[in-house]
């Protein structure tokens, strides 16, 4: 989890490979802007801060963990759908899952400078109404559903 202190009920980061996107993500969180700022700052402390051969493996196991559990029968078909759907073949899968284990600090740090970059994001806020001015002034535009 990134963040659940100040009142948010979770949150977190992830990469949909199916769409090519990373995310972090909040919901439920009374701290619109300090939440955003605080996902920047992640990427600041990745690329600046001593990491640990722990915490890296810990991550590593995670991403595994996530790749292994199954899922339920529609995301089941919907995964099956995109790996055909690319081409991706059992040996292709098989060397991600190896590349995954051999990842090295200094390989994320490379990927979150290259990919995860001002340029390159898009943020959306899915709110209540009662924070439509709040989220004027801070420069979305707004749509109510």
């Amino acid at each position: 989890m990134i963040r659940e202190q100040g009142g948010a009920y979770g949150g977190g980061a992830t990469f949909d490979s199916s769409i090519g996107a990373f995310r972090f993500y909040s919901y439920r969180d009374p701290r619109l802007t300090e939440t955003l700022n605080d996902f920047d700052a992640s990427l600041k402390w990745l690329a600046t801060s001593d990491h640990s051969a722990d915490s890296l493996e810990e991550a590593i196991l995670g991403v595994i963990g996530s790749m292994d559990k199954p899922g339920s029968p529609a995301g089941e078909a919907q995964g099956d759908f995109f790996i055909q759907l690319h081409g991706r073949t059992k040996e292709q899968r098989e060397m991600f899952r190896v590349q995954i284990l051999a990842v090295t600090i200094e390989q994320l740090q490379d990927v979150a400078k290259r990919y995860l970059t001002p340029e390159n994001e898009s943020i959306a806020v899915i709110s209540s109404p009662s924070q439509k001015e709040t989220l004027t002034s801070l420069g979305f535009d707004t749509t109510t559903l």
